[in-house]
């Protein structure tokens, strides 16, 4: 309670002043009443107070907001009477600062929830994927406009026709069964099925469904897999069709290497009794260029079946070997090279030594890496061939490190493993190795990678599956 004079002070104030504003009670006379006035509120507040001082109505009310000392905002609504004609006014105040804040509280809630309503609208109405809410029924109670423009029916069409009568044949069963799941509360992720459009093309959808309450209507999501599904089975095709492809000339090289060897021998045979019927210098030079080129495609010929049988063979068995044991039978297999050319092998198969591999594919990529570190060994240094093994997450990976001439990548890596490529002027390349070895890896569903710098050495990286 206060009593205001017509100068904008407070004359008196009751204790709930000094108790709820915090300010003693010299400091609520002596300055003026609207300085403890919410900024906001001040000139509501003196229009009230000045009427009430002119007209001398019976009483005025007012709702506003005091700041108290310590800042926090008080609301008080007001019942104001004229004392006499002194001009001072009499004033009951009481606080509703709770059921204000109360107020506005809701009033927040009621804003949100429209805010959210708004984005939930838009995002039914603009949304490119499929909305919809359907109820126990069978029936859709609501669809967003994609229905309409990707099925072509009406929305009263859409309303009117139970949602199993869109849903292609062959996937009703299934549908119905994951509608009965959702109706106990299971959520339906990544499911499909396909919707007929009114002209008769089929849609595939991908769908997010749950049930919503306990009335059972079920809310769903579904983005439109057709596109992805149509490539997909295109995919499909075009793999079956590259396997059958793949398949016959795999049989035909196979063939026409087998086939091949017998005439080739016989020219081989041939050339050989020509030399023996007394040739003239001119026929014996030719005889010996016959000779040799028979010698060079049956090299060949002998290389292409070698390579061709690692594809044919699809059930390579695979036993537990010891990697230490197969490369020390390697080293003695490879021991007069090694010795002549000086070379260093370093081996540490600590961290794993036995895996599950086929033994001859095994057998064949050590002595294939290691012959060929010592056949392009660096002229400026002996060799140095490093082997080792470790373990991955989900492999073991073999590595072979060697200080030779090394490759330049930059101009050979997209044929590093070709069938007989070859990238130094080694008379004893035949460019076989590095492609048997990159298809045993592979037929074991490994990889193998290189890394290598011209006068400093290469580096192969085996990753078998384990």
């Amino acid at each position: 309670m206060a009593v205001v004079n017509a100068d904008g002070y407070f004359k008196m104030v009751n204790p709930q002043w000094i108790k709820k504003l915090g300010y003693s009670e010299e400091k609520l006379l002596s300055t003026p009443y609207v300085s403890f006035i919410h900024p906001d509120d001040r000139q509501k507040s003196v229009e009230v107070f000045e009427n009430q001082l002119s007209l001398h109505t019976d009483s005025s009310t007012l709702v506003n907001r005091y700041v108290a000392k310590n800042g926090d905002i008080i609301w008080l609504e007001w019942n104001i009477n004229s004392v006499d004609i002194t001009g001072d006014i009499f004033a009951i105040g009481s606080e509703i600062t709770n059921q204000r804040k109360q107020k506005m509280k809701g009033q927040a809630i009621l804003q949100n929830l429209k805010d959210k309503n708004k984005l939930l609208t838009d995002l039914f109405e603009l949304s490119q994927d499929f909305i919809v809410i359907a109820n126990s029924d069978g029936y859709f109670k609501r669809v967003n406009p994609v229905w309409v423009e990707k099925l072509g029916y009406t929305e009263s069409e859409l309303l009117s026709t139970p949602f199993m009568s869109f849903i292609h044949p062959d996937d009703r069963n299934k549908t119905s069964d994951m509608v009965q799941k959702q109706m106990v509360g299971y959520t339906a992720i990544a499911f499909e099925n396909r919707y007929q459009t009114k002209n008769g093309d089929t849609i595939w959808l991908e769908w997010t469904a749950t049930s919503v309450d306990a009335t059972g209507d079920i809310f769903a999501i579904a983005r439109d897999q057709t596109i992805a599904r149509k490539q997909k089975l295109r995919l499909e095709v075009m793999l079956k069709e590259l396997k059958i492809k793949n398949k016959q000339l795999e049989e035909f090289t196979y063939i026409s290497s087998h086939n091949l060897r017998s005439p080739v021998a016989n020219i081989f045979v041939l050339s050989k009794f020509l030399e023996q019927t007394g040739l003239s210098d001119e026929q014996q030079e030719y005889t010996d260029l016959i000779r040799k080129s028979a010698e060079m495609l049956n090299s060949t010929l002998e290389d292409l079946t070698e390579a061709v049988q690692v594809h044919r063979n699809k059930n390579v068995k695979k036993k537990r070997i010891s990697l230490e044991k197969v490369c020390n039978n390697t080293l003695k297999q490879l021991s007069g090279k090694i010795l002549s050319s000086e070379a260093k092998i370093i081996t540490n198969f600590d961290e794993i030594n036995t895996i599950e591999y086929s033994k001859s594919y095994l057998q064949s990529i050590f002595l294939n890496l290691i012959s060929n570190a010592i056949k392009y060994k660096s002229p400026k240094r002996p060799p140095v061939i490093q082997i080792s093994a470790r373990k991955m997450k989900n492999s073991v990976q073999l590595v072979f490190k060697d200080n030779g001439i090394g490759i330049d990548l930059k101009k050979h890596k997209d044929k590093m493993f070709g069938f007989r490529k070859t990238f130094h002027n080694n008379p004893d390349a035949r460019g076989l190795g590095l492609y048997m070895t990159k298809s045993q890896i592979e037929a074991l569903n490994g990889k193998i990678k290189v890394s290598s710098k011209l006068d400093e050495g290469t580096t192969f990286i085996i990753n078998i599956a384990s």
